[in-house]
């Protein structure tokens, strides 16, 4: 009777995943909060694409374009349940993600090429440039904190919004990793009219940030004032020396 009753319940559990499978991709994208917007829609809930998706970011629309999805049922036992794809004009977004079932956001293999001018929705930075990111791991907690990150970004063609025209930078990289002691960071230039080295790190919630600024960038009026709360005159340069909770 027991081995019935398993065939039944496994026989209902394939229907299902078959008739999810062949559900039409427009029953997901009926689904999505009002902070995500998208034009059209083709393919399944399994496998589709969407056309023009937007998502909301702080009251500012932020363009994906077109977005590909595909389900990995297997994954989602281990916190890798979709692969996502986008793509407008030169921006790409490449992520595998899930969330684990203690609602851990899960996300790897990511590559990101976007323009940064998109952060400043999030922070009051004036910044310009491209962002490019090869994430080998994030994993952020159920509270929202991150708790892995591994990877490298590169900021390309950095510059500084100004009132007077842009100041131009130059070309970062930040090579991040994980261990015992939590998210560290290293920033190091590549090139440019601001010398920028340093380091940060990230505990739980606890933060903290050190760099020295130096170059011809770093004499630059407009820039001195937009960093004049942040960092301290040195010898070279300016000191950026911060510390806090998220």
């Amino acid at each position: 009777m027991s081995n019935r009753r398993f065939f039944i319940a496994l026989s209902a559990a394939l229907f299902a995943v078959l008739l999810l499978a062949r559900l039409p991709a427009s029953i997901a994208t009926q689904l999505l909060p009002p902070s995500v917007s998208v034009s059209t829609s083709s393919g399944t809930i399994w496998e589709g694409s969407a056309a023009h998706v937007q998502v909301n970011l702080n009251g500012k629309w932020f363009a994906l374009g077109r977005v590909d999805w595909e389900l990995h049922p297997i994954g989602i036992l281990v916190g890798d349940a979709v692969t996502i794809r986008s793509k407008w004009g030169s921006q790409h977004i490449d992520v595998s993600a899930g969330v684990a079932l203690s609602g851990e956001i899960r996300v790897s293999n990511a590559t990101v090429h976007t323009d940064i001018g998109w952060v400043k929705t999030l922070l009051p930075l004036f910044i310009a440039g491209d962002l490019k990111a090869d994430i080998d791991e994030l994993r952020v907690t159920a509270s929202g904190l991150p708790a892995v990150l591994t990877g490298r970004i590169v900021w390309e063609n950095a510059a500084w919004r100004a009132v007077g025209g842009d100041v131009s930078l130059g070309t970062y990289v930040v090579d991040v990793a994980t261990d015992e002691s939590g998210i560290s960071g290293r920033v190091m230039t590549l090139k440019g009219a601001l010398e920028l080295n340093g380091e940060f790190g990230l505990k739980g919630d606890a933060y903290s940030v050190a760099a020295d600024l130096s170059g011809a960038a770093a004499r630059n009026e407009a820039f001195q004032q937009a960093i004049a709360l942040l960092a301290v005159p040195t010898e070279s340069g300016y000191r950026i020396d911060l510390s806090g909770t998220l």
